[in-house]
């Protein structure tokens, strides 16, 4: 089988100014793809005012679609699928609207849902902006539910759905997108693993993906409407991600954070929890952490100087949070990730040659 016979769908069929009319796209049937084929792409445009790029992964019974368009009018692109298939859609920027038999679903920034497409046609419109920026994950019927274990309400009206043939949505409302979601979304678009590892790692995440959206709507389901924010209220607490990504090295107070995106700190607080799911404390040190870590990777930093950049004005008290939180002294992360390395390459190897 040719890795041709897989290709996703290219760019330029999303805006192509000799056809008025909606755009075609016959979804490629990954379900065909060999148990040990892994198949990755990347591609980008540039066609007048419109342009885009997209890095796109396909191993048995996941697609995953990660990209960013930009167009100057409205395009509309008719899928068909010819397979029954579950979509795991995130918003990062931008928006796009689903057209599905007789519902239209809008999903804007920061906001994510799961969506049932049994074999036929949908419409999907890309609205005209800056960027849309996506990660649109499709598995296979059989691979979701292969993973279902749980009883809950609204899992079992989403899978009766499937077992009938019911296109529809599993939340009824869009759910912001938490910060633990982010931070996987991120690697779809930056990390690039070892050749290996590839099949692992975005299974794996996927899994991982799929995990926070159920446990997250699940959540939705028992505080109602209530969980629910206003635009401008999420655009406010993505200020503050900011404002605190872009400053790791100074301390903000709650206060001053409220300030400067035109809240109070009571808002802040429940809010940013609402949208990102963790305090402006835990997302703050995470934060810190994880960029510590990356610091000390890269190699060529001393502890202390980490420390400082990270916004901790003693090295002990860094030392001491990052043992906390990793488990291990800043000193030995870099050995240790390593040695995590060898023994995963050497465990994938195995793998492979026992046949699982």
């Amino acid at each position: 089988m040719r890795e041709n016979d897989f290709t996703p769908v290219q760019l330029d069929v999303i805006y192509n100014r000799l056809e008025k009319k909606p755009v075609t796209f016959l979804y490629e049937d990954f379900l065909k793809v060999f148990d040990d084929t892994f198949i990755e792409t990347e591609d980008e445009f540039f066609l007048d005012q419109n342009k885009g790029r997209f890095n796109a992964y396909i191993t048995p019974g996941i697609h995953v679609w990660e990209g960013s368009i930009s167009i100057s009018t409205p395009r509309k692109l008719v899928v068909t699928t010819i397979r029954p298939a579950v979509q795991m859609i995130f918003c990062t920027k931008g928006s796009i609207t689903y057209h599905l038999n007789d519902t239209v679903n809008k999903v804007d920034k920061a906001h994510h849902n799961v969506l049932f497409l049994p074999a036929g046609e949908m419409v999907i419109e890309w609205h005209p902006s800056e960027s849309t920026n996506l990660v649109i994950i499709s598995l296979s019927a059989d691979f979701f539910t292969r993973l279902m274990t749980s009883n809950s309400g609204i899992l079992q009206q989403f899978q009766k759905a499937m077992t009938n043939s019911d296109a529809g949505w599993l939340a009824k409302k869009n759910m912001n997108i938490y910060q633990q979601s982010i931070f996987i979304l991120q690697k779809f678009a930056n990390a690039r693993p070892a050749t290996s590892h590839k099949r692992l790692f975005v299974e794996a995440k996927v899994i991982e993906l799929l995990g926070h959206q159920l446990d997250q709507f699940e959540e939705m389901q028992e505080k109602g409407n209530s969980y629910s924010l206003k635009a401008v209220e999420i655009e406010k607490m993505y200020m503050v991600r900011s404002i605190i990504l872009n400053n790791l090295s100074h301390h903000y107070s709650l206060i001053e954070l409220a300030h400067l995106v035109g809240t109070n700190e009571c808002y802040l607080k429940d809010h940013f929890k609402k949208v990102f799911g963790t305090t402006v404390y835990g997302f703050t040190q995470k934060a810190k952490m994880e960029k510590a870590k990356e610091l000390i990777l890269i190699g060529g930093n001393k502890i202390s100087e980490v420390a400082k950049t990270t916004g901790f004005k003693y090295t002990s008290h860094f030392t001491s949070s990052f043992k906390k939180h990793f488990g291990v002294l800043p000193n030995k992360i870099k050995l240790l990730f390593l040695i995590g390395l060898q023994e995963f390459e050497c465990l994938s190897v195995m793998f492979c040659e026992s046949g699982f």
